[in-house]
This record gives C-alpha cells, sequence and structure tokens, in this order.
C-alpha cells in the first residue's frame, strides 16, 4: 500500500508541475508585461503550494528503497506525460 501512495504523490505531482507550465506558457512572452508577471506568480504560487503538500505528504510513507523510489517516479512521469496528452488533445 506504501508504494501505491508514493506512486499516486509522484503522479500527482508530475502532473500539477506539467500542466501548470504547459497552460501559463500561452500567458507568458516577450515583452513582459503585468499579465505576464501575474502569471508567473500565480504559477509560482501553485508550485509552492504543491511541494508544500508533497513534502508533508511524504513524510507520512514509510522508507521505500531508491531503486524503488526511481522506477515508480519514472513510472509516473511516463502514465503522466500519456495522461497530458489527453487531456491536452496534443
Amino acid at each position: 500500500m506504501n508504494l501505491i501512495k508514493y506512486f499516486g504523490i509522484q503522479f500527482i505531482l508530475f502532473t500539477v508541475i506539467i500542466l501548470t507550465g504547459f497552460y501559463s506558457d500561452s500567458y507568458i512572452s516577450k515583452p513582459f508585461t503585468y499579465t505576464d508577471l501575474i502569471a508567473i506568480i500565480i504559477h509560482f504560487a501553485i508550485l509552492i503550494v504543491v511541494l508544500n503538500g508533497y513534502f508533508k505528504l511524504k513524510e507520512r510513507l514509510t522508507p521505500i528503497h531508491l531503486f524503488n523510489r526511481v522506477l515508480l517516479s519514472l513510472l509516473a512521469f511516463v502514465i503522466t506525460i500519456i495522461f497530458k496528452e489527453i487531456l491536452t488533445g496534443e
């Protein structure tokens, strides 16, 4: 059960980071305006909240071997990319 929780946490983390970057990218371009500044602030606020929650959730898990963490993280990343492609249609 601990491995499934770790996989779920990694999947949510990667999904939020990639989708936030994907959707905020259309608002951030040269020349920088107030809209760009607001988009950057919102992007970093979302990342701070997600990373803070990630570290709090990760503290509750029992230790997992490095090899298992790497494999689960890679699997979560690949599934996140597939999920992003389905969600965004690209």
